[in-house]
């Protein structure tokens, strides 16, 4: 596990975590966009950094985003602002602030617990 910032821990995948996202809130206004593809680089119960193909005008807009994808095989939704931008290569990776509530950052801290118990278990 691998800690970062002023947070409990922020935990950072050897190998990313696949799942989608579609655009929530585009300067305030709710908007249902089709989903996009998305990879988990590292997470904790404030943030989350992903990389996608996609360029997102995070610059001149304000975006919200619905995060999905599984953590041990239980399905994660994370909404958050797209605070920050790096393009990479031919992707693009994003820091996400997420709206989790304190119900919901527990509910993180412990599916990343089990994750990394998981993987440690079997090195």
């Amino acid at each position: 596990m691998h800690f970062k910032r002023e947070e409990p821990f922020r935990f950072l995948f050897e190998t990313h975590i696949v799942g989608t996202f579609s655009i929530a809130k585009y300067d305030n206004k709710e908007i249902d966009s089709k989903p996009g593809p998305l990879s988990v680089i590292d997470l904790s119960p404030k943030g989350i950094k992903i990389i996608t193909p996609l360029d997102l005008p995070i610059f001149n807009h304000q975006i919200q985003l619905k995060i999905s994808f599984y953590l041990n095989e239980k399905p994660i939704h994370i909404t958050g602002l797209c605070v920050w931008k790096e393009k990479r290569h031919t992707e693009y990776l994003y820091g996400i602030e997420a709206f989790n509530d304190m119900e919901e950052q527990a509910i993180l801290i412990t599916e990343l617990k089990t994750y990394a118990k998981k993987k440690r278990d079997t090195q």
